[in-house]
């Protein structure tokens, strides 16, 4: 039984008659009629009541027709959503994010593809490390991750959409908290405190790179893998540390004190990473979305 005679018979049984319903397949009546016969011969019953001008299905034929045009409306939907499927318009986008990096741009991208694409399911994981985002997106657990950039991985695709400055963060009984900017190398005998190092959390990386540019290694007594911790331990005067300059605004405490550095060309950016080749049409339609889409 193919779907040739399944049509054909369902042209008839609508019609209940040969003759239109080969106009209405763009074929002539007798190899219709041939499939017909092909039909009922492979089911051993009769289809249809043949009368001069026009033919009635048969108590059987009833049945079964019954049976085809359930059969043909879940055909119908299985091929419209497969090309919703092939068109990224449903299925699944994995989004991964860092909590510092994404608390502007997360909400705002995730409402504008969901307005897009209402129908694909956003499963949102996170907050992790920008290197842990990195390994997910590598080992195909993610399609997107919103992180920090660079990534030094030819593997992965990547898109900015925001820089992120930093500046000095200290007590405010510090001895530098009156200076308007402090030089970096006045630093070099400080305690710091820091995001935990060799766990992929860029912004350590950040911190370490231009203290060693500066002519030092920093002394880290103290680290902590969330922002709020990490202010906590400047506030009680545990050391100071090198953070993201939207923490002044973000996580105001009065004890603490935020400095613009010297020099004052630290910067890490926002932003999009993905997989090259990824097949995901839902990844693809994303991408796709204008930077003022997500209010960037």
């Amino acid at each position: 039984m193919e779907l040739r005679h399944l049509r054909g018979f369902l042209a008839v049984a609508q019609e209940q008659s040969f003759t239109r319903a080969a106009e209405r397949l763009h074929m002539t009546q007798p190899p219709l009629s041939q499939r017909i016969r092909e039909l009922e011969a492979e089911l051993g019953l009769r289809l249809f009541e043949r009368c001069t001008r026009s033919v009635h299905l048969t108590r059987a034929g009833q049945v079964f027709l019954d049976g085809v045009q359930a059969m043909f409306s879940q055909l119908d939907k299985a091929v419209a959503a497969s090309r919703q499927a092939d068109q990224g318009e449903i299925g699944e986008l994995r989004v991964g994010y860092t909590g510092r990096a994404s608390h502007h741009l997360l909400p705002s991208l995730v409402l504008a593809f969901h307005q897009r694409y209402p129908d694909v399911l956003l499963d949102i994981q996170g907050p992790h490390p920008t290197g842990a985002l990195s390994e997910q997106l590598i080992a195909g657990q993610l399609d997107v991750a919103l992180c920090f950039l660079p990534l030094h991985d030819d593997r992965i695709a990547t898109r900015g959409f925001m820089r992120c400055e930093f500046v000095l963060a200290l007590p405010v009984n510090h001895r530098l908290a009156r200076q308007a900017q402090v030089p970096l190398a006045a630093l070099a005998r400080e305690p710091f405190v820091g995001y935990p190092a060799n766990q992929g959390f860029h912004l350590r990386e950040v911190m370490d790179a231009a203290c060693r540019a500066a002519g030092f290694t920093p002394r880290v007594v103290r680290e902590a893998d969330t922002s709020q911790a990490l202010i906590c331990h400047i506030l009680a005067g545990m050391g100071v540390s090198i953070i993201p300059r939207e923490l002044e605004r973000i996580e105001h405490l009065d004890g603490v004190v935020f400095k613009a550095l010297e020099p004052d060309t630290l910067f890490l950016e926002h932003g999009l990473a993905w997989l090259h080749g990824n097949p995901n049409p839902a990844l693809r339609n994303l991408l796709t979305l204008e930077l003022g889409e997500a209010g960037a």
